[in-house]
């Protein structure tokens, strides 16, 4: 057998094609990564990494990591800086090879080297996003950069931008309102940005025009990485993504919290990567009490990378990012052909220009409306030019039902009866051949115990005609014709405990559809139309007729429309009502072992007058404090004694010396008391007032 013989000319070319073949098999290998799989491409993501318990969700503390994940370099999740400071929003360069990071507590930006880790200080400042010029190719980075004060939600600091090569020549961009420190987005062609003017007020900026424009109410506004200029604003629910296409006026809600590990529960940090149809968030939110868990953090934390659909109204499937026992925030996510990605339904090229402010306030326009009670401090009024004429709404509390401290309508075991001109409403419902029901609903509990009504229309004295019930997590909606069900839709594990739903329902001929958050969950279509044979028509909410064997729930912003109302218009709707939610505020609560040692007198409900509800102040002495934080011995209690002119059985309990163990809040953190009858037989300065919220 003879051998092959090589020039040296020969071996070199030979060993330069082994080399390119075994370099293609590598990038094989590498491109078949999961997270390339998943996104097609070339991706990288960032992210800072709580090194503690996971509770400084808003990145405050001094004890992160900045994190890197690259889909081509084999070692997934890895920090890119040794040190551990004060990290904030990490945000990649259009290139993906160098990552734009803040100190929010230093005020200092930093550019860092994604493969080589290599650190360099750009100046004073807080980075918000990074955007190269398509007409030029210069990279700019946006900072909030200056003097003035500043909290968690919003800074006073102006909006300057910076060329990446020339940190030290700044030019300020925009000072015409405060701006807030979560997303703010550049589109490609640099004519538009989105952000908070400042939180929770959302909208976009027009540079060409030097204003900006309201959309919305929320927080972690994103506008596309491309021109097309959709904007979402995240809800106060934390869960969902309220898009608004500024072009057509198109409005839907996007779900963000159905991905596997998420378990249904809080997510936060969402925001949009440098391709039109990939996301990312952080999550799932699952530490503390109540329905709002973002503060609570913890270190079940994760990232996430999310890839929309065509329409940007669903999103497909979900990648899980991390998988660590760190609680990770702040993501951004890089692909390398995102640079090429449009919204293929964009409309047209110039976003309407409104003479007046756009109405970002619930419920718009009136139009069509016939019933309206927002909150109890709210004016509930419609104008003489409404289908009614001018009206004014009211609900009255029956037995143990009352309002809370977000002016809510609280159930508690009882209900509340509308004041609604059932007559001239109804003729105004049939006129239309159709109605709209939309309310806000927070469960206080999802046990099986908690089931009954939440709201009902009613035949005044002829039977039940719309019902919507609560069945411990499961919502239930029935239609009747006399007392016989005809159609009924149920929503099992809709609801949880301490978090608003937003619902409403649209009955069109002989056609209903039931919207949850702003998106239609079902449709079913009605044999009849039962409304044709009713003669008047009540409103109810809870069950009044029970004295303590109701619900226990909250109720607000519910409102009855004539006529049809657009998917559209529906989920604009259930943006303005849960924009608004993230802006409640918490209160603590102490829960504490005390004894009776002075008493105001308990009022007869005969002597009260007008009034239909009091409180009475007691003098506790502290024994206990089991949870929350007070130093007093004394503590002053405003405690209910008579509701719906009905004393309340629990005040033969009101005696000194008696022990009992009690739940209170401080009395001016409840505005919906304001009005109230307060007995006080008793005077101590020194003493703040706490009202009794459970026992």
């Amino acid at each position: 057998m003879k051998l092959l013989s090589f020039s040296f000319w020969e071996k070199r070319v030979f060993l330069f094609f082994c080399f390119l073949f075994i370099a293609a098999c590598n990038d094989s290998a590498i491109n078949a990564s999961p997270l390339e799989s998943f996104t097609g491409a070339h991706t990288r993501v960032v992210w800072v990494q709580e090194q503690g318990n996971g509770a400084d969700t808003y990145g405050f503390g001094e004890n992160f990591k900045l994190m890197g994940y690259d889909s081509r370099d084999g070692k997934k999740g890895r920090e890119l800086l040794k040190e551990i400071q004060n990290f904030y929003k990490p945000i990649f360069t259009p290139d993906g090879k160098t990552v734009i990071v803040s100190s929010r507590s230093r005020h200092e930006i930093y550019m860092v080297d994604f493969k080589k880790g290599k650190k360099k200080l750009l100046g004073q400042g807080v980075a918000v996003d990074v955007w190269k010029d398509p007409e030029t190719g210069k990279t700019w980075v946006y900072a909030l950069a200056g003097n003035g004060p500043e909290n968690k939600y919003f800074t006073t600091h102006p909006l300057i931008r910076f060329l990446l090569k020339k940190p030290k020549k700044r030019e300020i961009v925009w000072n015409q309102t405060h701006l807030s420190w979560s997303n703010f987005d550049m589109s490609r062609d640099g004519k538009f940005a989105g952000g908070l003017f400042p939180w929770p007020n959302a909208g976009i900026l027009l540079f060409e025009q030097n204003i900006w424009k309201k959309y919305g109410k929320g927080c972690w506004t994103a506008l596309s990485p491309d021109s097309s200029a959709i904007l979402w604003v995240f809800d106060g629910l934390h869960r969902n993504l309220n898009f608004v296409n500024p072009f057509t006026a198109e409005f839907w809600t996007t779900n963000i919290n159905a991905a596997d590990g998420i378990g249904g529960f809080e997510v936060y940090h969402p925001r949009w990567s440098n391709h039109v149809r990939y996301l990312t968030m952080t999550g799932p939110y699952v530490e503390g009490e109540g329905g709002n868990k973002i503060t609570g953090g913890g270190q079940k934390v994760e990232v996430y990378v999310g890839r929309f659909s065509p329409d940007l109204k669903s999103v497909e499937t979900w990648f899980q990012v991390t998988h660590n026992d760190r609680a990770d925030f702040y993501p951004d996510v890089w692909i390398a052909n995102g640079y090429e990605s449009n919204f293929a339904a964009a409309g047209a090229k110039e976003i309407p220009m409104a003479t007046e402010e756009q109405n970002i306030d619930w419920p718009g326009t009136s139009d069509n409306l016939v019933f309206l009670w927002q909150d109890v401090m709210a004016e509930n009024k419609l104008g003489n030019d409404s289908l009614l004429g001018f009206s004014q709404f009211r609900v009255t509390p029956k037995y143990r039902a009352r309002f809370n401290r977000f002016l809510e309508m609280d159930l508690n075991g009882a209900g509340f009866v509308a004041s609604l001109p059932g007559e001239k409403v109804l003729q105004v419902l049939q006129k239309a051949n159709g109605t709209g029901l939309e309310f806000l609903y927070t469960p206080a509990s999802t046990s099986s115990k908690n089931n009954g009504p939440v709201i009902r229309l009613e035949n005044r004295g002829r039977g039940k005609f719309l019902t919507v019930s609560q069945k411990g997590k499961d919502l239930l909606l029935e239609l009747f014709s006399g007392d016989k069900v005809i159609s009924n839709v149920k929503i099992s594990g809709a609801l949880h405990e301490h978090r608003p739903e937003h619902l409403f329902i649209d009955i069109q001929g002989k056609k209903l559809k039931l919207y949850t958050n702003g998106k239609m969950n079902k449709e079913i279509f009605l044999k009849k139309n039962s409304l044709e044979s009713f003669a008047d028509i009540d409103l109810l909410f809870g069950d009044p007729d029970a004295a303590g064997s109701g619900l226990n729930g909250a109720l607000s912003h519910v409102a009855v429309y004539a006529g049809s109302n657009s998917a559209s218009d529906i989920s604009r709707k259930s943006h303005m009502v849960t924009g608004d939610i993230e802006a409640r505020k918490s209160v603590e609560t102490i829960q504490l072992k005390g004894e009776i040692t002075e008493l105001s007198l308990v009022p007869d409900p005969d002597s009260l007058g007008a009034y239909r509800r009091a409180l009475v102040v007691n003098r506790y002495r502290v024994h206990k404090i089991i949870k929350g934080v007070y130093s007093e011995k004394d503590i002053l209690v405003a405690q209910w004694a008579v509701l719906d002119r009905m004393l309340l059985p629990e005040t033969k309990d009101f005696q000194v010396k008696n022990n009992m163990e009690i739940k209170v809040e401080k009395f001016d953190q409840h505005p919906e008391l304001e009005g109230e009858r307060l007995m006080m037989d008793m005077f101590d300065p020194d003493l703040e007032l706490y009202y009794q919220v459970g026992s």
